[in-house]
C-alpha cells in the first residue's frame, strides 16, 4: 500500500500580477507564497492579494512577506487578521503544521537599500536563523541561502554575483530539512540541489522574471507524511 503523501505548491515574487500570471495554480494541499506579493507597498495590493489567494481551493495557505510587503511590517496585526480571515496563515519567525510536516516561515533578507524586513549580514541575521526548529521539514524564507538561486545578473557593469545569505546556508547545513523555499532573486527562479546540504532540495519560486513579467511557472512537489 503507497505511503501517503502531502502535495505542496510553492510560489513567490508575484508583485501585484496574481490575476495575470501566465501559469495556473496546480492543485495540491498545502500552497505556499514566500513573499513579495505586493509590487508598490500599498495596503489594497495586499487585500486584493489575500482575496485571490482565499479564493484557491487548497486547503491549507501559508505565507511569509518580502522586503516589498511594506503593510506587513507597518501594520502587521491587521494585516494578519486580513490573512486570517481568508484561510491564510501568515509566518514572520513561526513555525505551522500540516499532516504532520513542519513548516518554517520567515521574512528577512541581508540588507540591500531601504526595504523592509531586512537585517544586517553576520550576527544581526543569524539571529533570525537560529529561530529555525531543528525539527523543520519545510523552510520557507523570502531570501535564497547562498549559492542556491541566488545568481544575480550584471547591475551597474558588476558582474553577476551570488546575492544570497551565507548565513541562512550555514543553519540549513545543520537542520537539513527536506524543502527550502525561496524567492527574491527573479533570474534565480530554479531547482539546485548541493553536496553541501544532502538530502534538501532547494527551490526559488518567484514568478516574475527579471523583467518583472510575471511568466515562470509555481513549483509542485509531495512530501512523505
Amino acid at each position: 500500500m503507497p505511503k501517503p503523501r502531502l502535495s505542496i505548491v510553492a510560489l513567490s515574487d508575484t508583485h501585484g500580477m496574481h490575476a495575470s500570471m501566465k501559469h495556473g495554480i496546480p492543485d495540491g494541499d498545502v500552497l505556499i507564497h514566500s513573499g513579495d506579493f505586493c509590487g508598490h507597498g500599498r495596503m489594497q495590493e495586499l487585500l486584493d492579494f489575500a482575496e485571490w489567494m482565499g479564493a484557491l481551493p487548497h486547503p491549507h495557505k501559508l505565507i511569509t512577506p518580502g522586503n516589498h510587503d511594506r503593510p506587513v511590517e507597518e501594520y502587521p496585526q491587521e494585516c494578519r487578521e486580513a490573512f486570517a480571515a481568508r484561510g491564510i496563515q501568515l509566518l514572520i519567525g513561526e513555525t505551522a503544521v500540516v499532516s504532520g510536516i513542519h513548516f518554517f516561515g520567515s521574512p528577512y533578507t541581508p540588507t540591500f537599500f531601504n526595504w523592509h524586513f531586512m537585517r544586517e549580514r553576520g550576527a544581526e541575521i543569524r539571529t533570525e536563523w537560529e529561530k529555525i526548529p531543528d525539527d523543520t521539514h519545510v523552510v520557507i524564507t523570502h531570501g535564497p541561502p547562498y549559492g542556491h538561486g541566488d545568481l544575480t545578473c550584471p547591475w551597474k557593469g558588476d558582474p553577476p554575483r551570488n546575492a544570497g545569505c551565507l548565513e541562512l546556508l550555514t543553519r540549513l547545513r545543520t537542520i537539513r530539512p527536506a524543502i527550502h523555499i525561496c524567492g527574491h532573486i527573479h533570474e534565480g527562479y530554479g531547482i539546485t540541489i548541493s553536496d553541501e546540504v544532502p538530502g534538501t532540495t532547494f527551490l526559488n519560486a518567484s514568478i516574475c522574471t527579471e523583467s518583472y513579467r510575471p511568466d515562470n511557472a509555481p513549483h509542485r512537489f509531495e512530501l512523505l507524511r
